[in-house]
Order: structure tokens, then sequence, then C-alpha cells
């Protein structure tokens, strides 16, 4: 500890009274008021020989359970702290210095305890990781004596880990191959060249020879040629939803549902490239002073025409993800679902529209926190497109204050699936990967 202690006097109010008894003893020649004296005597004594020892000292060390965390993941920090002295600490208080930022989630990053000479005590609790780094300051300490008269506080050099690394949407790990990432191709009901036999019809001049139906030829005479059924590459849109209203949190310290909604963005495209999918990313509600292109609409595309790459996009994502005013999603209003799939804004749909490859599977990565991306998805289902909802739910059910939320949120879904989109809904208990695979079943054939 340190050698510079803080003494408070608890009991000089003992002392006077000690004083007063004697005097008053003495004056009246009372032998039971001298002896009284001694009480409050023994209190002041206490006070004075109870005292912070010099040479109690301490080490200690932290240790975070996971560096490289996605947004929303429970991180475990520990703390270990050894008296490394000769005394012993009679009552010993302890704060970790953990980050404004993060929210601890359960246990304390308190501790209270007496310390032996010898003896290590620890405390553990849980942080919600957020994208950025993130440094934890040395730990407060402060020991107190028997009497708790005199302390000491000190901040103790930590050794072991000092910095959370919370992963951004491009710093996303790769998706390992699983079974259900193939080829990225997928059939059609049109007829060309393929493998699959699709259907025979009259032959016509300039037909290639190999296709001729020469079985067909030898039994009655007339030419025919073999279609197979046509395979096309498959094409993916990724549209990240970071308007303004997705700007929300389940709770304080919690990451954003943009942040989150980045984040999956970014596994998926790894997963689809990784399976041979050509892919392209853009986002919604990008403000002008981003760190990436912009296009018509304000929109950003990534594609292999254009100069900005996916990673770009979604830095950027990750760049607004906190920016303006943030709330928890207790603060949201709450219209009701209703009948939500005609029209959208018509300048981002008609953008969107624009840009996208025809055939190609939309993906949309939003928290459903409002009813825009309904809208957005009844726009394209005119032109033909599949489209799939991958949505973070940031709402939490379990609370009175936000069941109102939740409940939309799942009305949302519902009118989806009830219109025939595809939905994946992200519980964050649920390990990313188990979402990722449903996802990407039904796109990946």
């Amino acid at each position: 500890m340190s050698e510079t202690y803080q003494r408070i006097s608890r009991w000089q109010a003992t002392g006077i009274a000690a004083l007063l008894l004697v005097a008053v003893g003495f004056l009246y020649a009372s032998p039971v008021v001298v002896a009284a004296a001694a009480i409050p005597v023994a209190f002041t004594a206490y006070e004075s020989l109870s005292t912070v020892s010099a040479s109690a000292e301490l080490q200690a060390e932290r240790e975070i359970s996971a560096t490289g965390a996605r947004p929303g993941e429970h991180v475990e920090v520990k703390v270990s702290l050894t008296n490394t002295g000769s005394a012993a600490i009679p009552d010993l208080r302890v704060i970790d210095d953990v980050p404004d930022e993060l929210a601890v989630v359960s246990g304390s990053p308190r501790l209270g305890a007496t310390l032996r000479s010898g003896d290590t005590e620890s405390l553990t609790y849980e942080v919600v990781a957020k994208r950025g780094s993130y440094e934890f300051a040395d730990p407060v300490v402060r020991g107190r004596s028997f009497a708790a008269s005199e302390h000491s506080t000190v901040s103790v050099a930590t050794t072991g880990d000092s910095t959370l690394e919370g992963l951004r949407a491009i710093d996303a790990p790769p998706v390992d191959n699983t079974a259900i990432l193939r080829a990225g191709t997928q059939t059609t009901d049109q007829g060309g060249p393929g493998v699959e036999f699709y259907r025979t019809r009259e032959y016509q001049p300039g037909d290639p020879l190999n296709r001729l139906n020469w079985r067909q030829y030898a039994k009655t005479g007339e030419l025919s040629t073999v279609e197979f059924r046509e395979e096309h590459a498959t094409r993916t849109a990724l549209i990240v939803d970071a308007r303004q209203p997705t700007r929300v949190t389940p709770q304080p310290g919690h990451p954003t549902a943009t942040e989150l909604s980045a984040y999956v963005s970014a596994r998926l495209y790894s997963a689809l490239t990784n399976a041979d999918v050509e892919t392209i990313v853009t986002a919604i509600g990008l403000p002008d002073d981003v760190d990436v292109r912009l296009g018509p609409h304000g929109l950003p595309w990534s594609t292999e025409e254009s100069a900005t790459t996916a990673e770009a996009v979604l830095d950027a994502v990750d760049q607004v993800a906190t920016r303006g005013p943030t709330r928890t999603t207790a603060g949201l209003s709450t219209p009701p679902a209703g009948d939500e799939l005609s029209g959208s804004k018509p300048a981002v749909a008609n953008g969107l529209l624009a840009r996208l490859p025809p055939r190609a599977t939309v993906v949309i990565a939003t928290p459903l926190v409002d009813n825009w991306p309904l809208k957005l998805a009844g726009a394209l289902r005119p032109h033909g497109y599949p489209v799939t909802i991958v949505s973070p739910d940031v709402t939490t059910h379990g609370e009175a204050l936000e069941a109102p939320v939740g409940l939309h949120r799942d009305l949302r879904q519902q009118t989806l699936s009830q219109a025939g989109f595809t939905v994946v809904d992200w519980q964050l208990d649920t390990p990313l990967d188990t979402t990722l695979e449903s996802a990407l079943a039904h796109i990946i054939q």
C-alpha cells in the first residue's frame, strides 16, 4: 500500500468524554466516575493503535476472456489481487476501472475482503463488447485499519490484459466452409446449356451438333435439339439498414442495431464470397460526410465495375453506427404493423432498382424497429427479386416497458413471412454461425 495515509478521527468525541469524566470524578471525589472514564479511553487507544501497515504490498492481474469479440458478445473480465507483503490488510476495498462505454451485465467490478499475507482474492464480471478498442485503467484499491480510522487509497499497476478489442464489421472473422457452401450457381426455368435435362425442341439451323437428338433421328428421321436446364451464376445484393432509427440499443452500453447489422452483413459477405457467389453491398441512410463514395440517391455500391469495396461500405456503416442521438428500444414508438407492403420511399427504392442486377437475391440486414423495411421489401417484390431479411433482435422481451417494442417487431416479422419473404431472426444469445446457416441455406443451392 501507499506510504501516505489519511487519518480520520472517528473517536475524537470519546477522548473528550474521557477527559470530562476524569475531571468530574476528581472534582467530586467519585472513584466510580473516574473508573467510567476507562471506557472512552479504551476506544481512543484502540483508534490510536489501529493503523494500515506500511509493509502491505499488492500485485494485480487482469484477464479478459476475449480480446477480439463480436458486438453484443459477453466478455468475462477477472481481476486478481495478491498480498505480497508481510502484513495483513484487514479491510480491502477494490474497484476495477471499467471504461464508461462498456456495460457490466453480470458480476461486479467491486470487491471487499480481508487479505492476509500471501493470499489472493479475485473479482469477476462480464461486459458487453462493442466495436472499437477500450482501455481498462488500473484498479483503485483502498485499505482500511481495523478501527476504520485510517485508510490508504492507491491505483495498483496491473499486469495481464488491459484492452478489450471489439470487432468492427470489416474485421469480422471469415466463415468456415460448411456443407451449405456449395458452388455459386442456381438453376432456372429457362432452357439452354447446362447439365440437367430440360426438354427437346424442333431443330433450328445453327444448333450445336453435340446437342442434336441423334437417337430420335435414327428412329424417326426427324432432327430435334436437346435443351438442358440453364444455370446462371448466383448473385446476391446485401443491403445494410444504417438509417438513424436503427441507432438504438437494448440497454445503455450495448452495441447499436446499426453495428449489429453491419457485423452480420460482413459475415454474410464473407460466407457468400467464399462460396463463389457474386455479392454486392450497399447501405441505406449514410450521411454525405462518410468516408465512402455515395452514388445517386445517397447509395454506395461495391460492384466489380466500381472502385468502392464491400469493406469500405461496411466501414462507413461502422463510422455512423453510434453517431447522433442513440436511444434504447424502450424509447421507440410502436405503431401497428398493419399492411405496410405497399410502396416505399421512391428515391431510395428507384435507386436500388436501377442498380440491382437481374435475378439477384436481395438480403436486407435490419433490426425491424420500424415499418420502413417492410415498405422496401414490398417495393422490390413486383420486380421479381427474392428478398431475405436478416434481423438482429435489440428488443428486450422480458421487461414490461419494452414488451410492446418486441411485440411489434414480432408482428413485422409475421407480416413479412405471410407476404412470402424469408425472415431470419438473430437472437443475440444464439451463435451467429447458426443464424448464418439459416440465412444462407436457401440462397446457396
